[in-house]
């Protein structure tokens, strides 16, 4: 269930963005500014939840592949969008796969990675900040 909120926020949200832009920005030239809120909303929204994810982690392994399979979904997800807004041409979405899909998918697992680490070294691998000394453990009775 997690991984399944994490695709469709992150998916839906990059293709929510995309026609978002075409909506607001009507306009045959390259649209730099939006390109670059993309890349930064990527940036923050991953950093931010894998920082969420590292600190409620009871172990790393299974966060950082939640998080890798996403990063991979939504550097398809680029080239994909590319492709059948466009004219449809395998040369480009070749293209695009080899070039696009790594680039999309660092700037998602990059900070993910990065958040998940953080959080789970505030955290110290999932222990509760309310299971401290407060109440001694079954074996100190």
């Amino acid at each position: 269930m997690k991984l399944f909120v994490r695709l469709t926020v992150m998916v839906g949200g990059s293709v929510l963005f995309s026609i978002a832009t075409d909506i607001l920005v009507r306009t045959e030239d390259a649209t730099i500014g939006a390109g670059l809120l993309y890349f930064v909303l990527l940036l923050a929204v991953s950093g931010l939840w894998g920082l969420w994810d590292g600190y409620h982690a009871k172990r790393l392994a299974p966060v950082f592949v939640r998080w890798a399979l996403v990063a991979g979904a939504v550097g398809l997800s680029g080239p994909l969008r590319i492709w059948f807004e466009g004219d449809r041409d395998f040369g480009v979405l070749w293209s695009d796969l080899w070039n696009l899909t790594p680039f999309l998918a660092g700037l998602v697992l990059a900070p993910a990675a990065v958040g998940i680490g953080i959080g789970y070294a505030l955290n110290r691998g999932g222990r509760s900040p309310l299971a401290t000394r407060a109440r001694p453990a079954a074996s100190d009775r």
